[in-house]
């Protein structure tokens, strides 16, 4: 089996050796083959991207998202997003918060529910999802498109119509509201 100085996680599949600098050639290891840089002898590896969702309950209803972009193909999500280099976990899910609604809230009012793998055929999320009490998020709602929207949904409208909201953010609803 082959060996290697370093295995280094990247988001994206590499043409260059973030180290050195040295053009990218690829070697078998496990089973697969791998990005590797041969001048620093690095493995790359494409790991899970960090990223982050929330939870907004307001009583019986949850905040939701319609926005116009293609990777929620016409279907409500929750407020979230990939976490920025050297962000924490919270930190990352209030700013999404903040961009995408104009709410703000503190990071330490955020109860942790659950990590998701979400696996898509250029790239992987780990999600971690919290949830927070309408009632410790200020601001007012002010969408990030024109074209969109975000509303507290009533949970039992999103149940009774589970194709208007993607699967994996029903489910976080779901154990949100501990059902």
């Amino acid at each position: 089996m082959a060996s290697f100085d370093a295995i280094d996680s990247v988001a994206v599949e590499p043409d260059y050796c973030h180290r050195c600098g040295a053009a990218v050639d690829a070697r078998e290891y496990e089973g697969r083959t791998h990005p590797w840089c041969p001048d620093c002898d690095v493995l790359f590896s494409q790991c899970p991207i960090p990223g982050g969702h929330v939870v907004v309950r307001d009583d019986d209803s949850v905040l939701v998202l319609d926005e116009p972009i293609p990777q929620h193909e016409g279907v409500l999500s929750l407020p979230g997003g990939h976490a920025k280099p050297a962000e924490r976990p919270r930190e990352s899910v209030v700013r999404e918060l903040e961009e995408e609604t104009g709410l703000t809230a503190d990071p330490e009012d955020l109860e942790f529910l659950t990590v998701v793998h979400s696996e898509h055929p250029d790239v992987a999320f780990y999600l971690l999802t919290y949830a927070v009490e309408r009632s410790r998020v200020d601001g007012d709602l002010e969408p990030e498109f024109e074209d969109g929207d975000a509303y507290f949904a009533p949970v039992a409208e999103l149940r009774a119509n589970p194709d208007r909201i993607r699967d994996s953010d029903l489910d976080r609803i779901e154990l949100a509201f501990g059902e």
